[in-house]
């Protein structure tokens, strides 16, 4: 009845907004490998606490005790959970409950445990994320899958381990050219929570991920896993035949009629916004009309249009 009661109490606080993120080693899990798991799905599985950015860790994970959390949705930032006390613990969830969010949006209330000490908390999730956690099974498969093996990333540039006590620098690599998995961490942000550690060049360089939909906004998903769009498995230049004059205008970003939407990618990323069922795509200030999947016209228009 108390907890019925405290129910019903947090989903009469819904309308407090929230956020952040976060690198901790990559915890290990006896559970069956997990994928693509919705919120209403996720009692029974665990999840791990992500790091969050230096200066988002003195307030805290926007998550709270049961007893706590009535206060806690209706603004106290005391009393969400300490960081240093979860960072890189595990939480099993214990029980779902969905509501009404307004303008027929849906989000749910996550009842979990912490697995080494019992500690009771719930979290509200924001357009279907609860942020600051990733599924642990993810970090397994992650590791299993990639770690000590060759990957082939889709950019020009990573970004250089972590320094408290010098400049944040980037790694400069080749779209497509072969690196070394050498580790794999819980990253730093909840949309790609998988860090993997990559040797280029004898530089460390971190690739972030997210291994499986889950724990991401479900209008985000498709057909093909998320770590797709960050990494080719096999040598491009061989499994995907092209030539090395199309490879060469990739890496130095030109885009051009007769590109497919697959090359534009790797040479531009990806675009600002889509329109017209996938048939135009925006970048800045240029216009790509596509028909089918092939690039058939680059129209530029004025910063004020």
């Amino acid at each position: 009845m108390k907890h019925f009661g405290l129910r019903i109490l947090l989903v009469l606080s819904l309308l407090i907004g929230f956020g952040t993120t976060g690198s901790v080693w990559a915890a290990t899990s006896n559970e069956a490998p997990s994928a693509n798991i919705k919120v209403d799905q996720w009692v029974g599985n665990s999840f791990t606490f992500l790091t969050l950015p230096a200066e988002k860790q003195a307030a805290g994970y926007e998550i709270f005790k049961v007893d706590q959390a009535t206060q806690g949705l209706k603004g106290d930032n005391s009393v969400r959970i300490p960081y240093a006390q979860h960072v890189g613990k595990q939480v099993k969830v214990t029980e779902v409950v969905p509501f009404a969010a307004g303008y027929h949006q849906q989000e749910y209330m996550v009842y979990m445990t912490v697995k080494d000490t019992g500690e009771k908390l719930v979290g509200r999730t924001m357009r279907g994320q609860l942020e600051g956690l990733v599924l642990t099974s993810d970090l397994d498969n992650a590791r299993q899958q990639f770690l000590g093996k060759t990957i082939y990333p889709k950019f020009r540039e990573l970004s250089g381990l972590y320094d408290p006590y010098e400049t944040p620098v980037t790694v400069a690599t080749i779209i497509g050219a072969p690196v070394t998995v050498v580790d794999v961490y819980a990253g730093n942000q909840s949309q790609e929570p998988i860090w993997l550690i990559v040797s280029v060049n004898g530089e460390k360089a971190i690739l972030p991920i997210a291994y499986s939909w889950t724990n991401i906004p479900v209008q985000s998903w498709t057909q093909t896993p998320p770590w797709q769009d960050a990494l080719f498995t096999e040598d491009p230049r061989i499994s995907l035949g092209w030539s090395g004059d199309l490879w060469s205008k990739i890496e130095k970003g030109i885009v051009e009629e007769g590109m497919t939407k697959g090359e534009i990618l790797l040479s531009w990323g990806k675009p600002v916004r889509i329109e017209e069922d996938d048939s135009v795509w925006i970048y800045g200030t240029k216009k790509l009309s596509f028909d089918g999947d092939v690039l058939n016209s680059i129209e530029t228009f004025s910063e004020s249009k």
